[in-house]
C-alpha cells in the first residue's frame, strides 16, 4: 500500500513549531545533561513525548535498543580498563548521547506531514533556501524506506539476504542484486520529487497558503511546559557538580 493512501492512526493535534521547539529542547537538555542518568531522564521525556504522538511501537523499541545500550556501557565499566574496552566505551557514550535526539526526530518526522512542516517554517520566517531541502527530505526518506522493503522482500524470495552477513557471503551478487537496484530507485525517487515540487510551485516567491491552519492549543503548552521543566533541571544539575 503507498505511503499516500495508507491509513493513518488518530492522534492529538500538536503544532508542528511545537514538535521543532521541543526537539531543539531535548538536543540541547542532552548536551547539557551531566550525567548517564540525567540522559535517561532525557530519554524518557523523548519517549512519553512520542508515546503521546501515536508512535508507541517506535518509542518501545528505541528504549529498549537505548537500555541495551546502558547495560552494556555499565557492564563495560567493572571490567579491567584496556583499548578495546575503551573503543567500546566511547561508542557507547557517543550512541547515548545520540538515542534521545533521534527518538523525538523520528517522531517528528513521521507524525508531521509536509504540508504542515512547511506551513510552520513559513510562519517562523525560515529562508527557502533551508525549508525546501527539509521539506523535500521528510518526504524523500519515507520513499526510500519504501522502496528498500520492495527490493529487500523480493530478494529475499531470490535467496538473497540484504544484511551485511549476506554482503559478507556473497558480496558481488548482493551488491548487483540489491544495493545496485537500491541506488537507481533513489535517483528515480529523487527526479520525481523534484518535478512533482517543481510542478506545486515550491519555487513560486508569492506567499504560500496551507489547507491545514496551524493552532496552538493546550497540549503545546503543557509540551513547551514540560519541555523547559526537563532543560532548566539538566542545567541546574550541570552548574551544581
Amino acid at each position: 500500500m503507498s505511503a499516500l493512501t495508507r491509513k493513518q492512526p488518530r492522534r492529538t493535534y500538536v503544532d508542528p513549531r511545537t514538535k521543532l521547539a521541543t526537539l531543539l529542547v531535548v538536543v540541547l537538555a542532552t548536551i547539557v545533561a551531566p550525567t548517564w542518568q540525567c540522559e535517561a531522564l532525557v530519554m524518557g521525556f523523548s519517549a512519553i513525548i512520542t508515546i503521546s504522538w501515536g508512535r508507541w511501537r517506535y518509542a518501545l523499541l528505541m528504549t529498549t535498543a537505548y537500555g541495551l545500550v546502558i547495560a552494556g556501557m555499565l557492564a563495560l565499566a567493572s571490567t579491567t580498563a584496556n583499548a578495546l574496552t575503551t573503543m567500546v566505551m566511547a561508542f557507547f557514550m557517543l550512541v547515548r548521547k545520540v538515542f534521545p535526539c533521534a527518538l523525538l526526530a523520528g517522531g517528528v518526522v513521521s507524525t508531521t506531514r509536509t504540508g504542515e512542516f512547511m506551513a510552520a517554517l513559513t510562519k517562523l520566517r525560515v529562508p527557502r533556501t533551508l525549508s525546501i531541502p527539509l521539506a523535500v527530505m521528510m518526504r524523500y526518506l519515507p520513499m526510500v524506506r519504501e522502496d528498500w522493503h520492495f527490493i529487500s522482500d523480493a530478494m529475499r524470495m531470490r535467496g538473497l539476504s540484504p544484511t551485511p552477513l549476506g554482503l559478507l557471503r556473497t558480496p558481488a551478487r548482493t551488491v548487483e542484486c540489491v544495493y545496485v537496484p537500491m541506488l537507481m530507485s533513489a535517483s528515480t525517487t529523487a527526479d520525481e520529487l523534484s518535478m512533482a515540487s517543481i510542478a506545486r510551485g515550491i519555487e513560486n516567491p508569492a506567499r504560500h497558503t496551507s489547507l491545514v491552519p496551524l493552532r496552538f492549543t493546550g497540549v503545546d503548552a503543557l509540551t513547551l511546559a514540560l519541555g523547559a521543566c526537563l532543560l532548566a533541571v539538566m542545567i541546574v544539575t550541570g552548574a551544581a557538580r
